[in-house]
């Protein structure tokens, strides 16, 4: 078995999966050394989300951007690594802002926040402490186990949770940035709404206590014991359909992820970025790209059990198969195996 040296430029969230990816597969026996670069400033990648391992010779980068915002940045990994599995992924934009790079590049799929006791990017101590104090539950909880459900047929009609947030116009953005802002605002809303009125205390939706959705629509706005996170979760594994949007910069919400990993059937706004294997719609996911074909795949899913529980039990496979954090990571290795051994082979 081959080992690999590991280097954590980060503790930002979103390093956490493959990290925990690692770790996961050291306990199963996988010789993995762990470099702790994240209190380095010197370090050259330090804060970034994106981490490094060293693998049968080669390097490989895992970029866990939003989306292509930084294409400096990434074009910099990409000259020094000899593999790149990134979280967004766009054959079109690759070809666009990095055609010498193409070859390197590969899908890395959904990101969600989930963690391992023993990472080194989990929150420090004096917050680990101050959460539980008030009753929250601080990062170590967000084990792969709290996560993962299993696709049932429930009694009684279908429950759909909708949580989501305002985006808040800024005057460093462009006019159609902030455009687009408000039409997702606008858009969010009026699901909200129409899923209140359709489906009463059938539905779990709203917004996130912010300014904005003070201002714009009170009246959605969800008490904090929904958004904490550890009953958030309790809530999502309550529900059979679960609503998705679209994250920064188009990237792939962490929401959903976390519907895959719970084995839900899921609405979502359409991908605009590639994840491994056969993750399809009308099996795994209902696509939408305005209010009313949110609202139509909803009624869709409700008026359909079939459809329903199948695409719950699509979700529960695609999970075990490529979203369970060290079957991910165990993936991205076999893929630079396979390319090894082809040309070893030639």
């Amino acid at each position: 078995m081959h080992g690999v040296k590991l280097t954590i430029p980060s503790d930002i969230h979103h390093v956490c999966q493959i990290v925990t990816g690692f770790l996961i597969l050291k306990e199963q026996g996988m010789p993995v050394q762990l470099e702790n670069r994240i209190r380095d400033r010197s370090y050259p990648l330090h804060g970034l989300p994106v981490v490094m391992a060293d693998y049968r010779g080669k390097r490989i980068f895992y970029d866990l951007w939003d989306g292509y915002q930084n294409p400096e940045g990434i074009r910099e990994g990409l000259a020094h690594c000899d593999f790149c599995f990134k979280r967004s992924f766009s054959p079109e934009k690759n070809r666009e802002l990095f055609p010498e790079f193409r070859e390197k590049l590969f899908p890395l799929g959904f990101n969600y926040h989930v963690t391992h006791p023993d990472n080194p990017a989990n929150e420090p101590w004096w917050k680990h402490v101050g959460k539980q104090l008030q009753g929250r539950a601080p990062d170590r909880y967000f084990r792969p186990e709290v996560f993962e459900g299993t696709a049932e047929r429930r009694d009684g009609p279908a429950r759909i949770l909708f949580l989501t947030r305002l985006w808040e116009e800024e005057p460093q953005l462009s006019q159609e940035d902030n455009a687009e802002r408000r039409a997702i605002n606008e858009s969010r809303i009026h699901i909200i709404r129409t899923l209140r009125e359709r489906y009463g205390d059938r539905f779990f939706g709203g917004l996130n206590d912010l300014p904005l959705a003070r201002s714009l629509a009170p009246e959605l706005i969800v008490p904090k014991q929904y958004t904490e996170r550890m009953h958030y979760l309790n809530l999502l594994h309550s529900c059979d359909i679960c609503i998705g949007t679209m994250g920064l910069y188009e990237s792939i919400g962490w929401k959903t992820g976390e519907y895959v990993a719970a084995a839900k059937a899921i609405v979502n706004e359409t991908f605009r970025y590639q994840v491994p294997g056969n993750f399809l719609p009308g099996q795994n996911y209902l696509p939408f790209e305005t209010a009313q074909e949110c609202i139509d795949a909803v009624d869709c899913l409700v008026s359909d059990p079939d459809l329903l529980f199948s695409m719950k039990q699509a979700n529960e496979n695609y999970y075990r198969c490529y979203l369970k954090p060290e079957v991910l990571v165990r993936n991205t290795l076999e893929v630079v195996d396979s390319q090894l051994d082809q040309v070893g082979n030639n």
